[in-house]
């Protein structure tokens, strides 16, 4: 049996480590998605308005992506994907 080898990346927001089948791929980490609170799966995050209720200075950003509804007062995470690579010193 030939068993290839896989190459380390590291999540550069967690830390968890990911191994990678060939060197130059990218897999996207799920830290973003749960709660640092209680470690419980967020759900996306729907405004009850409209985006341009939000907007400061001409700018409608809307910075909460995902929530966690098992707290008082809820999580508003503001945290995207997070892209992992190949470490550098592993490569």
């Amino acid at each position: 049996m030939t068993f290839k080898a896989k190459i380390e990346g590291t999540c550069p927001n967690c830390g968890k480590t990911h191994y990678l089948h060939r060197e130059g791929e990218v897999t996207v980490c799920d830290c973003w998605r749960h709660c640092p609170v209680c470690g419980a799966e967020m759900q996306p995050y729907t405004p009850d308005l409209t985006l341009k209720t939000y907007g400061m200075d001409g700018k409608r950003d809307l910075k909460i992506v995902m929530v966690c509804s098992n707290h008082s007062p809820p999580f508003y995470s503001s945290q995207k994907p997070v892209e992992v690579c190949v470490d550098e010193k592993a490569a």
